[in-house]
């Protein structure tokens, strides 16, 4: 009797099977590693290398936002003065409607120049300023709300808006993902192992890809100076995906 292995991949999709059974029939044995004949029991496997995907949709639970204010002044403590006064005006009508300073982060100060270059030499005009607030939002539902307020304390632009899970629901879905993954994987195996008359025997090797796909805003309304109706948001779904690629052991 030889003593030999075969390797075969097998992707994703309906027709695998089928392939796998073709080529697995098709090949011819080879010697066995040094490894496998130092076993006591050197027995004959084939081998089976599936793929398998799992995937895991949710609703986000909070949302991350930026706010910039700006301030002009003939110097650069003038502008700044003014960015920060309305800055100030935002944190305090975030906290307001129940968003804490320790959610609210400070991730930008910029000063800068402006010139008129119509004039020969430029002239300088004013000095611009810029504050940048990073604003970390935990009830999904507060999002319009704060939007609004934001723009209505005194914020000028806002951009980043990012709807997010936290890390703890994060890492529940990831496992949920993989675990939807590794059956899949299997399922495919056991369905050509029986095929071929033969049966799982062990695993041999896993190799685990998970991935995030945060959620898309799939509609935002920003509404204009004097209304007074909130933001509309509608987040989306996000997904968890996993794929994983598992060799199996595959005996008579």
């Amino acid at each position: 009797m030889n003593r030999g292995s075969a390797v075969v991949v097998m992707g994703i999709g309906i027709i695998a099977v089928v392939a796998l059974v073709i080529s697995l029939i098709s090949l011819t044995t080879g010697y066995a590693s040094a490894d496998q004949l130092t076993t006591a029991s050197q027995e004959n496997y084939t081998y089976l290398v599936v793929s398998g995907y799992g995937q895991v949709s949710f609703m986000p639970d909070r949302a991350v936002i930026t706010f910039v204010s700006l301030g002009y002044g003939k110097t650069a403590s003038e502008a700044l003065e003014e960015s920060s006064t309305k800055t100030s005006s935002v944190i305090n009508a975030l906290e307001s409607i129940g968003i804490s300073r320790e959610d609210m982060e400070t991730i930008g100060i910029s000063v800068n120049p402006r010139y008129d270059w119509e004039k020969k030499p430029p002239q300088l005009v004013d000095y611009e300023a810029s504050y940048t607030l990073r604003v970390n939002v935990k009830d999904i539902e507060l999002v319009g709300k704060v939007i609004d307020t934001a723009f209505s304390a005194g914020a000028d632009r806002m951009y980043g808006l990012q709807f997010t899970i936290s890390e703890e629901k994060k890492e529940q879905l990831i496992l949920e993902a993989i675990r939807g993954a590794i059956a899949d994987a299997r399922a495919k195996a056991e369905g050509a192992a029986r095929e071929l008359g033969m049966r799982i025997v062990k695993v041999e090797s896993i190799n685990l890809s998970p991935q995030y796909v945060p959620p898309i805003p799939r509609g935002m309304e920003v509404l204009g100076e004097g209304a007074k109706t909130e933001v509309p948001i509608m987040p989306g779904e996000g997904t968890v995906y996993a794929t994983v690629t598992m060799k199996f052991a595959l005996s008579t």
